[in-house]
């Protein structure tokens, strides 16, 4: 078992990070010995409850089932036989409770299901429930995909490998059982190589289609926003908490962006895509768990999408309820600084900058609080170090 951890340096906002342990996990894989190993790895670093926001893991049922049994509360389930629903938003608060527990007793922190696992879910099992529904797509994806496995095979034996090598000038990439986004790399590279007929000749290997290679191309496209979702989530560095939602924001509204598309072949796999990925991330979507995004420079409110814009103002009195709880309405001034020139990530799905504006002139009250939100959701600057020129959201934060 892994266990690592991750924290924001408060004085520069730069996300750190270290390895916990890595440890042998013998027999059984249970959701008690998986307790107990987590217990055991916290106490040895003084880890409790009171500095863990929340743990984050696969979706693996006995994980699941670990921090369902000991733990105080589970953030963002989105477990289908999960009956009980957060029906209001709440603002960074996803540190455990501070009830009172018999001594030895295991007490695990907040748990949130790991959202790359969740994404590759879409891709595999929801995919496949669009085959199992659909026979046409079903037989058109055999063939195709099993003359890519066929290319697969040949590229690890030495004799074979050479002769594709000499055809595709590159190593042909070869797909992972664990790792999603690993098969999609290895389609995307074959889907490009529709003009290299050869390739299956000198491998008598019987050659694609036009209609597996176009198939292979609709699959490519559909499947590209899930993969680019996936590299941005388990990014290294500038992956932050507030990232999440609006990359989801995104994937959903490309995807419907799609549905008006020319897709011929794919429209059953594209609409499993689609319902998969939001029934997952409902509770997301819908704005039921925590909404860090607003205080995330790059971000503020602009991923707020227009079907939700009653929302804004809701997110804005958080933040404000938030600084005022806290007591933190010091007085600054926003430092002049050049604006960034960079260009917007084209990923990511925003809405008009004019609604930023008209938020911010229906504000009547001037309280310290107050116009320190507005300051920052009204400040063009995208570097987290903006979050320093307003220092109530920054300590928040």
């Amino acid at each position: 078992m892994g266990v690592t951890a991750h924290w924001i340096k408060p004085d520069s906002t730069e996300r750190e990070s270290v390895v916990l342990a890595c440890r042998h996990f013998p027999s059984p894989h249970n959701c008690n010995r998986i307790a107990e190993i987590l217990e055991e790895i916290h106490s040895e670093f003084g880890l409790s409850n009171e500095n863990i926001m929340a743990t984050v893991t696969g979706n693996g049922s006995n994980c699941v089932k670990a921090f369902k049994e000991f733990n105080i509360s589970v953030v963002a389930d989105e477990d289908e036989n999960d009956d009980t629903e957060e029906d209001g938003l709440s603002f960074v608060t996803i540190n455990a409770s501070e009830e009172e527990v018999s001594e030895g007793a295991i007490i695990l922190p907040p748990h949130v299901r790991c959202a790359t696992h969740t994404l590759s879910l879409v891709c595999t099992t929801d995919a496949k429930q669009a085959m199992k529904d659909s026979p046409t797509l079903s037989r058109l994806n055999h063939t195709a995909m099993g003359k890519c496995s066929a290319l697969w095979n040949a590229s690890k034996r030495p004799k074979t490998a050479e002769l594709l090598s000499e055809v595709t000038k590159e190593q042909l990439k070869t797909p992972c059982p664990t790792r999603w986004n690993f098969m999609y790399d290895s389609l995307n590279q074959l889907a490009t190589l529709r003009d290299k007929p050869e390739m299956m000749q000198k491998l008598q290997i019987p050659p694609f289609k036009e209609v597996e290679l176009d198939y292979l191309a609709e699959y490519c496209k559909i499947l590209r926003l899930i993969a680019v979702a996936i590299d941005r989530l388990q990014g290294q560095i500038s992956c932050y908490y507030g990232e999440l939602i609006p990359i989801l924001f995104a994937v959903q509204s490309k995807l419907h962006d799609l549905q008006a598309s020319n897709i011929r072949h794919t429209s059953p796999l594209l609409q499993a895509i689609l319902v998969g990925f939001e029934k997952r991330f409902s509770s997301y979507l819908e704005l039921k768990t925590d909404v860090n995004e607003a205080i995330l420079a790059i971000f503020k409110m602009r991923w707020l999408p227009p079907r939700l814009s009653g929302e804004r103002r809701r997110i804005h009195l958080l933040m404000l309820h938030s600084a005022e709880d806290l007591g933190l309405v010091a007085e600054s001034e926003t430092a002049s600084s050049n604006l960034q020139d960079d260009e917007e990530d084209d990923f990511f799905v925003f809405s008009a900058e004019e609604t930023q504006v008209q938020e911010g002139q229906e504000i009547t009250s001037h309280s310290k609080a107050e116009l320190e939100t507005l300051r920052f959701l009204e400040d063009t600057r995208k570097d987290l170090l903006s979050l320093q020129h307003n220092p109530p959201l920054f300590s928040s934060g």
